[in-house]
């Protein structure tokens, strides 16, 4: 009798284990916005294996801009095609807010790097038709290291000066050659495209943008809590007229 109610539990859990694991992660949630707060929102467009530091050094550059002003910030939060888990290049698994489908309005639209920007991203008509309306309303889009190739591939830098990872230079110039692509800049702004670099240095073109949007006393204290030394004039920059 006993050998048989182990049988049944046994055979209950290997039904009920599968169930459960199928279960959908849920959504990270977005703060509730003070009443009557003036608040743009950046939206971080994610794709598999896209890299910790391009994702959260501006992130994070931006998200603090709530300790300044709570009556006047930033909202941030994270897009990907289905909305579902995104695991990063370094392994780090990230559950986005939304989806394609049901992103808000993004003011600032930040593409970071990941392993397919240069390669499976650039055939994702999903990804490239999203970004194509997405970087049409935004007031911004900020491209951090390769994440500059799908925004190219959309069209939206022909025509306009731009940089990226320094090594990948010659490759966003081979493969897009109606992109003026600058070689000794860590950022290019050209209109309202910020193209940068990456790597450690992913947060700058954050910081460039919350200087030109609230003041470089914001800056500096933001720079201040995380332990950054920011300075605008020592960053290899050009700003199209």
């Amino acid at each position: 009798m006993i050998r048989f109610l182990l049988i049944g539990l046994l055979l209950v859990a290997g039904c009920v284990a599968p169930e459960a694991a199928e279960q959908p992660i849920p959504r990270p949630s977005i703060p509730e916005r003070p009443e009557g707060a003036r608040v743009l929102t950046a939206g971080f467009v994610i794709t598999p294996q896209v890299f910790n530091s391009e994702l959260m050094a501006p992130y994070d550059v931006f998200q603090h801009s709530i300790f300044r002003d709570e009556s006047d910030y930033i909202e941030t939060f994270v897009v990907s095609e289905t909305g579902g888990p995104i695991e990063t290049f370094e392994g780090i698994l990230v559950t986005p807010h939304y989806s394609f489908a049901d992103a808000p309005d993004i003011d600032i639209l930040v593409i970071p790097s990941a392993g397919g920007s240069m390669t499976a991203d650039l055939e994702n008509a999903a990804l490239l038709n999203w970004l194509g309306q997405a970087v049409e309303d935004a007031d911004w889009v900020i491209t951090v290291c390769d994440g500059a190739f799908p925004l190219a591939a959309t069209g939206a830098l022909n025509g306009r000066k731009a940089t990226t990872f320094p090594a990948d230079r010659q490759a966003l110039q081979e493969q897009f050659p109606e992109v003026e692509v600058l070689f000794d800049q860590r950022i290019v702004v050209d209109g309202k495209f910020i193209t940068s670099v990456g790597g450690a240095m992913s947060y700058e073109p954050a910081f460039y943008l919350v200087e030109r949007l609230y003041g470089k006393q914001h800056a500096d204290l933001t720079a201040e809590g995380l332990v950054w030394p920011w300075d605008i004039t020592q960053v290899p920059m050009l700003e199209v007229p």
